[in-house]
Order: C-alpha cells, then sequence, then structure tokens
C-alpha cells in the first residue's frame, strides 16, 4: 500500500518541526529587526541633526545679505544627502530665498519600495536662524524635509536579506529532516507494515516479524515484539476457538435431547402452576371465610357476653338484695373480671377480621400525643405499681399534633405500654414512654422496658397473628397473640413504621415512626392525607 508523500509521518513530522522552527525564528528575527529599526533611526536623527548644523551658519550668512548665489549653494549642499527630499531658506517674510527638491522620478533599489511600504512618512525640519543679540528680529529660517524611507534604506536591505536567507534555510531543513524521518521511521514502519500483511491469518503465530538491528532496542523494536506476542496471544485464542467449537459440535446432541427434557418440564411447570392458582385462591377463599367467620362469631358472642357483664355487676352491686355467702361475691367478680377480657380479646378479634377483610375504616382526627401519652400512663400505672416500679414519661411539653385516628393510636401505646410492664419482673427498672421528632419531619414513640426480651429467632414473628413467645414466662401471661399485629397494622394504616430492638434478659425497645405528612404545623399537615380504609 503506497501512500502520498504529504500523508507520511516523516513529512509531517518534518514539517511540525520546520514550522515550529520557522514561528520561533521570526518572532526572534522580527524582534532584532525592530531593534535594529529603532537604532538606526536614532543614528539617522544624529546624522540630519549634524548636517543642519553644519549649513546652518553658511544659510544665516545668506539669509543676511539676502545673497541668492550663497543661499543656493547651502541648499544644493543639502540636497548632496540622499535622505534629503526637499530643502529651502526662507527671508523673515516667509518667502524662498532659494530652494530644490529630490527628483521622485528616480525610484532608486527596490529596497526603497520595501521601505516605503513599511515607512511611508517624511520629517520636516525647520530651523529659525538666529542673529547675534543686537538684531531684534530673526532675518529668517531653514526648512528640510527629511526621507526616511531613503534614510533607512540600508536597514531595510539587510533586513529582506535576512528573512529570504531564514526562509531559504527552512526550506533546507524541511528537506533534510523528511530525508532523516523517511529514513528512520518511515521506511523501517513501511516494511513492519508489509511483513503484517504476509502473515497468514491462519496461523498468526507460526511466523515472525523482524526488524533491523539498529532498531533492536528502540520504539520500533518495542513495537514489533509486541506485535509478535499479539500474534502467539491470538495463535492461543485460535487454538482455543477451535478446541472450543469442536466441544461445542459434540454437546449438540446433549442439548437436543436436554431441549426436549426442558419442554416437558415447562409443560409440567404449567401443570403445576395452573394447580399452584386454583390453590392460591382457594387459600384467599378460605381466608375470607375465617374472616366473615371471626367476624360473625365475635358479633354473635359480644351479645351474651354483654348480658354476663351487665347481670355480673348488678349483682355484684346487690341492686336486688344481698347475695349471702362472700364467696358468691368472689365468684362474680372472677365471672365479670373474665367474661370483660373475652369481651377484649372478641373486640381485637373483630378487628384483625376488618382488617383482613379490607373493611376497616379509621375516623381521623387531630391528636394531642402529649394528652394522649398522660392518658395512657394513668391507666397503666396501676400494673405497674403493683410490680414496684412506675411508668416515666420523657417527651417534650409540647409535641406536634399528629393527624390521626385517635382511638387506634391510643389502643397501639396502651398494647405497647401494657406489653412492657406485663413482661417486666419485680425489680427490673421502670418502663419508659419517649417520644421525639426526627430532623426528616417523622415523630418517634418509643417504649422502653427492661424485661425479659425477646429471643432473636422471634423477632420477626412477633408481629404476625396469634403468635407469641416461646418462653416460660411469657406463656405464664395471658394474651391471644393478636396484641403486636393489630399495633402494626394500625402504624400500617397511617403510613408509619414500628422497629423492634430486643436482648433476652436486657429489656426490649419497640419504636414507632408516625410520617412528615401526618404531623400537624398551625392545624395542618404538611400533606393533607385521606381517609384509609384498610
Amino acid at each position: 500500500m503506497q501512500l502520498h508523500w504529504s500523508d507520511r509521518i516523516s513529512f509531517k513530522l518534518a514539517r511540525t518541526a520546520v514550522i515550529i522552527a520557522f514561528a520561533v525564528g521570526l518572532v526572534l528575527s522580527a524582534g532584532q529587526v525592530y531593534l535594529d529599526y529603532l537604532e538606526e533611526g536614532g543614528i539617522l536623527d544624529q546624522k540630519v541633526n549634524k548636517s543642519l548644523q553644519v549649513a546652518e551658519k553658511a544659510a544665516t550668512r545668506a539669509v543676511l545679505i539676502l545673497d541668492s548665489d550663497l543661499a543656493q549653494e547651502v541648499v544644493s549642499g543639502l540636497m548632496e544627502y540622499e535622505y534629503v527630499a526637499e530643502a529651502a531658506i526662507l527671508d523673515d517674510h516667509g518667502s524662498i530665498l532659494a530652494g530644490d527638491q529630490a527628483d521622485t522620478t528616480n525610484l532608486g533599489p527596490a529596497s526603497i519600495n520595501y521601505a516605503r511600504f513599511f515607512i511611508d512618512d517624511v520629517k520636516t525640519y525647520i530651523f529659525p536662524l538666529d542673529l547675534p543679540d543686537t538684531m531684534a528680529e530673526r532675518p529668517g529660517s531653514l526648512r528640510v524635509v527629511i526621507d526616511r524611507a531613503v534614510g533607512l534604506q540600508p536597514f531595510f536591505s539587510r533586513a529582506v536579506t535576512t528573512f529570504l536567507s531564514g526562509f531559504v534555510r527552512n526550506l533546507l531543513l524541511v528537506m533534510l529532516l523528511y530525508f532523516a524521518f523517511h529514513q528512520g521511521l518511515t521506511k523501517p514502519l513501511a516494511q513492519i507494515v508489509e511483513k503484517i500483511s504476509s502473515i497468514s491469518p491462519e496461523h498468526p503465530g507460526e511466523q515472525r516479524i523482524n526488524v533491523h538491528k539498529r532498531h533492536k532496542k528502540d520504539e520500533l523494536g518495542l513495537l514489533v515484539g509486541q506485535i509478535n506476542l499479539s500474534f502467539d496471544a491470538v495463535q492461543v485464542l485460535l487454538d482455543n476457538l477451535r478446541s472450543t467449537n469442536k466441544a461445542l459440535s459434540s454437546s449438540e446432541e446433549a442439548l437436543r435431547k436436554r431441549s426436549w427434557e426442558l419442554e416437558q418440564e415447562v409443560e409440567r411447570t404449567k401443570k403445576t402452576s395452573m394447580e399452584l392458582i386454583v390453590t392460591k385462591e382457594q387459600a384467599e377463599a378460605a381466608n375470607r371465610a375465617k374472616s366473615v367467620f371471626l367476624a360473625n362469631v365475635s358479633h354473635e358472642l359480644r351479645t351474651p357476653l354483654n348480658a354476663i357483664i351487665g347481670f355480673s355487676s348488678i349483682m355484684a352491686d346487690q341492686m336486688f338484695g344481698p347475695i349471702g355467702h362472700e364467696k358468691y361475691r368472689e365468684y362474680l367478680q372472677d365471672i365479670r373480671s373474665s367474661s370483660e377480657h373475652l369481651s377484649d380479646v372478641l373486640g381485637e378479634v373483630l378487628d384483625l377480621a376488618k382488617i383482613e377483610a379490607g373493611q376497616f375504616k379509621m375516623e381521623e382526627e387531630e391528636v394531642d400525643m402529649n394528652k394522649l401519652f398522660n392518658e395512657s400512663q394513668a391507666l397503666v400505672s396501676g400494673q405497674a405499681s403493683q410490680k414496684s416500679f412506675r411508668i416515666e414519661i420523657d417527651v417534650p411539653d409540647r409535641l406536634p399534633h399528629v393527624y390521626g385516628d385517635r382511638l387506634r393510636i391510643k389502643q397501639s401505646v396502651l398494647n405497647l405500654l401494657s406489653n412492657a410492664v406485663k413482661f417486666t419482673p419485680e425489680g427490673r427498672g421502670n418502663v419508659t414512654l419517649k417520644s421525639w421528632m426526627e430532623e426528616d419531619g417523622r415523630m418517634a414513640v418509643q417504649v422502653v422496658d427492661h424485661g425479659i426480651g425477646i429471643p432473636q429467632e422471634e423477632q420477626e414473628l412477633v408481629f404476625s397473628p396469634f403468635m407469641r413467645s416461646a418462653s416460660a414466662l411469657s406463656r405464664s401471661h395471658e394474651g391471644t397473640g393478636l396484641g403486636l399485629s393489630l399495633v402494626k397494622a394500625f402504624i400500617d394504616m397511617h403510613g408509619g413504621d414500628i422497629l423492634l430492638d430486643s436482648k433476652v434478659d436486657h429489656g426490649t425497645r419497640f419504636t414507632i415512626y408516625f410520617p412528615a405528612d401526618r404531623i400537624m404545623s398551625d392545624g395542618k399537615t404538611a400533606q393533607e392525607p385521606a381517609d384509609k380504609t384498610a
């Protein structure tokens, strides 16, 4: 493959080097020429001043005696200087006593034309001709016009010669550099390209590329070495590819067989999926039926339970006469407390059934959290005092209000406080109710106890319905396992989160987070939520 001479690296390198050298030389030469120009201009001014000083006395005498011949001799003497374009001696009235001009038809050397291209100006000198002090008036003046282009002609001749010689030198440098770069770089590269083109693509690693011995240790030698290594690597890859293709061919039959097996497996999977869908629908239907059944049973049981609670209260109060034996009063109190407990359990079951059936609707309003905490503390303090500890409240004096279902929020806080009191043995420390505002605008509510704790393996199950801890102390307390599941459901309905942190024999920490759009400011929430139905 032949390249045009202007596309070769040798030419591009030579061109770049010469352009840089030419630019640097041009700048330096221009600076030197400019300094020489200033110096030559100063010398010219000195010559002019000396010439005028010589002619001044003779011109003064000629004006004084009005001798036109003498004046003409002075003018002719000044015109002998090639840089004088015009000379004249004027009397005291401004009339020309003698004068002369240079012949402009003879332009002179070409360098003068170059000079006029850059300096096309003249300078006029007017010297008053002074007389002895006894005379008050000046008899006349000497006027001389200097052509600076003619005066600086030798300087411009040298400058033109300098630039032309530099141009010729750069042309010679281009040719020399081109030849050197061609022999040292372009020609060896072309030989390498030719050798690469002759290598068989089927077996690149079987042939080697060699370079002249003088390039063994320079960049060309490194390039050839890397090319040979690349060909070796390509040869290895080709060998591996051939082996892989052979193995691939041998495995095609196995793949076809496996494809048939997969087709059969897909058919079985489709059948199983249909069965799973049917099973899922049946399970969902059973779950809905369970929820409806629980709701109906809870509703049906509440009526006789309310009657039992009411009648036992009437009998305990002896509204229609004395009961008689003291044991009957104890039995009536047991009947009443057991009935109330059963009523609470049925209420929780009914709430859970409504939530699972999607029929639970919150009654949302503005909730004063400080007031709600104090009410909750008062309701649980009696249980805590029986175990010789207190319910402590650690909250700011004026917490923002929360937009939500007051009854369900209070039910959630009471459930956490009751559990904390229930599962904290006597003498293990107080139960603490905390609340604070997070930086992102959420409100945190936390219940901390120092009770028996919850094992790590059971913590993921405590929020599931009817799930209770398997510890002996937990089993010794009554409960259905619905409390925490209802708390989580209520908090989820408010768009919040509940977190659990517990360690066996060290205590438990439940933290509720109400979202920022539930927190009220000036009677409004950040984002007024709509009523939520479970």
